[in-house]
């Protein structure tokens, strides 16, 4: 049986890099899968992806950054097939990757809101339309959350605070059979990404090359790890952050 076979649920920023990538791996697992972004052309030919690939997609178009949104969006994703087995939170910002002492508290609100404040309104949401059946919910943290950049103040903060968030959302929602984690990606290239580096090659070589596997790993790679915490065979992960960075973040290796 596929690894997610009979499984219905809905990923958030599915139109590009990670999350395009677990749309379209959920559904060759055999899930049915609804997802949300804020561009429709994007979402529409993603749909039509999946479609041929012989797979079942909706699409709702959502903007994570309003608390109203994010209740609207969980409430049609449920509507759709009557049921959410699964979430995956992959939605983010980069923010304004620059020194804090060039940073303002608009760019702290912004990114905070952005990867954090919606993660736990999203989570919360979520819960409650599977308080009665279960299910599984996958955020996208980062090796940020445990490390640091020249520029990633806000964007670390942001994802540190999603891998403190889990650790007790996990205990509260374990009654309802509802499992929470997290993944931590490293290098993945990906948009975001290259943006961080300001699409310069050289600097994004070197930075793949200083992962001790000597690359940055694909959106795919990320998807699959999703995939199986998503699925029953992790049905005993509860309340982790899971590093995949091909050893970026083991402390000391670096020079």
């Amino acid at each position: 049986m596929s690894l997610l076979q009979n499984k219905c649920g809905m990923i958030v920023g599915a139109t590009s890099g990670i999350g395009r990538a677990a749309a379209k791996l959920f559904s060759q697992e055999g899930a049915k899968v609804i997802v949300i972004g804020r561009r429709v052309e994007l979402l529409q030919s993603l749909v039509s992806e999946i479609s041929h690939m012989g797979g079942e997609a909706n699409y709702i178009v959502a903007d994570i950054s309003k608390s109203k949104e994010i209740k609207r969006m969980v409430k049609e994703a449920k509507n759709i097939y009557g049921r959410l087995d699964f979430a995956f939170n992959n939605a983010g910002t980069i923010g304004n990757f620059v020194p804090m002492l060039e940073q303002t508290e608009a760019d702290w609100d912004d990114t905070i809101d952005t990867n954090l404040k919606s993660i736990w309104l999203s989570i919360r949401e979520q819960a409650l339309a599977m308080q009665k059946s279960g299910g599984a919910i996958v955020n996208t943290s980062s090796w940020l959350s445990a490390g640091g950049f020249s520029g990633s103040t806000v964007y670390s903060a942001s994802k540190a605070g999603i891998d403190g968030l889990i650790r007790p959302a996990s205990l509260e929602l374990a009654q309802y059979g509802i499992r929470v984690n997290n993944i931590n990606p490293g290098g993945v290239d990906t948009e975001m990404t290259r943006e961080a580096f300001k699409h310069n090659q050289e600097t994004l070589d070197i930075f793949s090359q200083s992962h001790p596997l000597g690359k940055m790993a694909s959106p795919e790679e990320v998807a699959d790890l999703a995939a199986y915490l998503i699925s029953d065979r992790a049905s005993n992960i509860t309340g982790q952050s899971m590093f995949i960075d091909g050893g970026y973040s083991i402390p000391g290796q670096r020079g």
